[in-house]
């Protein structure tokens, strides 16, 4: 996992959604405990539009999870879910982020914003955080 500083120079600026989806992806990795580079998978329901989009490159700077290795999908939809998979026990972690939130960020300038996402408890971010064994 690289760093959220690394990530947002990389990215090319710190954005909400870019945290959220690092700080989903660490998560992920962190009580999911993937055995190798390979072994966790996200698929992410979220709008397949800028800015949702960026939440993509967050979980790929944090859990490691790249187009690259097949190991990440982008599927658009209106709900906004992040589900990572375990692929070598089947346990999943499941993120769905509260539309207030979204609401919330989308009324502040992105620095602000950032700066919320970054700060904000996981019950403020996401309605619902469920590991599934």
């Amino acid at each position: 996992m690289i760093s959220l500083e690394d990530a947002t120079r990389i990215h090319g600026h710190k954005g909400p959604f870019l945290v959220i989806g690092y700080r989903a992806g660490a998560r992920a990795l962190e009580e999911l405990k993937p055995g190798n580079e390979h072994d966790l998978v996200a698929i992410l329901y979220i709008p397949s539009t800028t800015p949702y989009t960026c939440i993509a490159d967050g979980v790929q700077f944090a859990a490691g999870c790249t187009f690259g290795k097949g190991s990440i999908a982008v599927i658009n939809s209106k709900e906004m879910k992040l589900v990572f998979e375990k692929q070598s026990t089947g346990e999943k972690m499941v993120f769905v982020i509260d539309k207030s939130f979204i609401r919330r960020i989308e009324s502040l300038s992105i620095k602000e914003a950032a700066e919320l996402a970054e700060k904000a408890g996981w019950g403020e971010i996401f309605c619902r955080i469920e590991k599934q064994p």
